[in-house]
């Protein structure tokens, strides 16, 4: 199955284990309706996590290459902003300038801005009970289908219907 990467509107990203990207929208309800946002596989992945004294898992770090390659999928334009100032780069410097602290913010804001889901674009409901979720909860059609479907499943499965069939 493959690894997917949501890059959400406001800037956000998810990562994902999916059959497909369909699959990818379900799972992602929870967090947010990911209809309509790049849904990117993923070849290489690495996450590392420790374990507390108190028996939680924190997040510890990305794998090795695993965040440059997030940023050069998900944040093109943060990674652009960063190569240029990592090239101008001072030996005695420690920390960012405040100019390049406002370039990196404006490609932030950049970055928020790129990402909108088009409503024209998305997938609409198989069925008219469907679209009637669709208004009413704003789900992804991925997931309103499904649960229509095994609704009418469960439905059918015990029917049997009146006189004889012709």
């Amino acid at each position: 199955m493959p690894l997917y990467l949501c890059r959400w509107p406001n800037g956000d990203c998810s990562i994902v284990w999916a059959r497909n990207k369909d699959e990818a929208v379900i799972e992602l309800d929870q967090v947010g309706n990911a209809e309509g946002c790049p849904l990117i596989p993923l070849r290489e992945f690495q996450v590392h996590f420790a374990l507390t004294d108190d028996g939680k898992l924190e997040f510890e770090a990305l794998g090795e290459g695993t965040k440059e390659l997030l940023f050069a999928l998900a944040y093109p334009l943060l990674e652009k902003t960063f190569s240029a100032i990592y090239g101008e780069w001072d030996s005695n410097q420690e920390t960012f300038t405040p100019d390049q602290q406002a370039r990196i913010q404006v490609a932030v804001e950049q970055e928020r801005e790129r990402v909108r889901v088009k409503p024209e674009e998305l997938a609409e409901p198989e069925t008219e009970m469907g679209h009637d979720i669709k208004k009413q909860t704003g789900m992804a059609t991925p997931l309103i289908n499904r649960i229509v479907q095994q609704t009418t499943r469960h439905m059918l499965k015990d029917f049997t219907g009146q006189g004889k069939p012709h």
